[in-house]
């Protein structure tokens, strides 16, 4: 998993928030919030930051052909914000719609084993990157597993789909090397701690998302580098800071 160390660092934060929280809690005899339960919908915002990257499967064109030995998509970070809407089921369960504008970098790297190739673009050690920057308009849907509140903090699980449309029309309409559908769709879960104050509910989450939609664009992209991919594919994960 190459954005391993964003992951640690972020699991690292919601431990310590939980323990922070947890201590905080001991401390205090309020009960922020007593009656958050009782309404059956909620607003908020969020801000989040990605790491995300490619995954790429090779078709037979890079197998056969002798130029590349390597294409790889290196993780990038990202930026998120938007809105949310919790809709109460019952004591245990919420279900959520989190409109989002989502800016993303993701990168392909090539590396050549002839590294006189007539590209300007190959270093003298063989490798070109490209960079695809995007922004997107993504609509995911989730339903919301949450514990017994203890005190002013309660933790949580989700999961559900996410849908996405590229809206930034200038990078369409480059003519560039490397190019993506402007459409994704892929499965979210993740998990969260909901921090109880006096005026509003703060809720850092974890969210894990896996592209399923081929993102491979044959018809728009030029050149032999996309001949040797046969599926790309989204992998991010994202750091939520939310606040209702």
């Amino acid at each position: 998993m190459k954005n391993v160390p964003f992951v640690r660092v972020s699991f690292k934060i919601l431990i310590l928030l939980m323990l922070t929280s947890s201590l905080f809690a001991q401390q205090t005899r309020r009960h922020f919030q007593a009656d958050y339960d009782a309404k059956a919908m909620r607003f908020g915002y969020f801000l989040g930051l990605t790491n995300t990257y490619f995954n790429v499967k090779f078709n037979n064109y890079f197998v056969n052909k002798d130029n590349y030995y390597a294409i790889t998509s290196p993780p990038t970070y990202g930026l998120k914000m938007g809105g949310l809407a919790n809709f109460r089921l019952n004591d245990y369960f919420d279900f959520r719609v989190l409109p989002t504008v989502a800016i993303y970098g993701r990168r392909l790297e090539y590396r050549f084993i002839n590294t006189a190739l007539p590209d300007n673009d190959v270093n003298k050690f063989g490798q070109r990157e490209e960079l695809r920057e995007t922004a997107w308009f993504e609509l995911p849907v989730m339903f919301k597993y949450k514990s017994e509140r203890r005190g002013n903090v309660r933790m949580y699980v989700f999961g559900g789909m996410r849908y996405g449309v590229e809206t930034n029309a200038v990078n369409r309409k480059k003519r560039q090397q490397f190019s993506t559908k402007t459409s994704d769709f892929s499965i979210e879960y993740g998990t969260g701690i909901e921090i109880f104050r006096e005026y509003f509910k703060f809720a850092p989450e974890l969210h894990f998302s896996h592209g399923i939609q081929n993102l491979v664009d044959p018809v728009n992209s030029r050149g032999t580098a996309i001949q040797g991919i046969d599926r790309l594919t989204t992998h991010t994960v994202t750091l939520f800071l939310l606040f209702e």
